[in-house]
C-alpha cells in the first residue's frame, strides 16, 4: 500500500509540473533563451558548399 501511495504522489507531482510548464509556456521561453547561443554555435560551424 505504501508503494502505491508513493507512485500516486510521483504521478501527481509530475502532472502538476507539466501543467505549470504548459500554463506559463516555459518550454517556448527556454527555447528562446537558448536560441542566441545555439545560433552563435551554428554560425561558427564550417560549411561544406559542394554540390
Amino acid at each position: 500500500m505504501k508503494i502505491l501511495l508513493i507512485i500516486a504522489i510521483v504521478i501527481a507531482v509530475f502532472f502538476v509540473l507539466t501543467m505549470l510548464v504548459y500554463w506559463f509556456n516555459l518550454d517556448t521561453k527556454l527555447v528562446k533563451l537558448l536560441e542566441k547561443p545555439m545560433m552563435k554555435h551554428y554560425d561558427n560551424l564550417k560549411r561544406d558548399r559542394r554540390i
